[in-house]
């Protein structure tokens, strides 16, 4: 009977132990905002953009960088989607700046501001 008790309460300590604990960053909870409140939005390299302005690029120096992977789900938005852009849309970026990106949608160019944590 002992020995029935200390492995029953041996097999609860190893599963209560062996948990997986779930934990947000502040970039996920911007980003669950975000698609909570369907803003056109970006999340890339652990930052959250959100759309900004129409702009002129000529004046700019941009690169172009990686492609959107995919669409948001209804939930999430993982890093490298989008809340509104297309599958295989390019990201530019102006070297050295994080606080700006840039897309080319129907021969215009939109900037797309980091949203700051806290």
């Amino acid at each position: 009977m002992k020995k029935t008790v200390a492995s029953i309460v041996m097999v609860i300590l190893c599963l209560s132990g062996c948990q997986t604990e779930t934990t947000m960053t502040t970039t996920d909870l911007i980003a669950a905002e975000a698609v909570e409140q369907d803003q056109d939005g970006i999340r890339l390299n652990d930052r959250v953009y959100r759309l900004d302005q129409v702009v002129t690029v000529s004046i700019l120096s941009l690169t172009p960088g990686p492609r959107i992977q995919k669409i948001a789900s209804e939930k999430t938005l993982e890093d490298g989607m989008a809340t509104h852009l297309k599958s295989g849309t390019v990201i530019y970026q102006e070297k050295d700046d994080t606080m700006f990106i840039y897309v080319q949608r129907n021969k215009k160019w939109y900037r797309y501001q980091s949203i700051p944590e806290g």
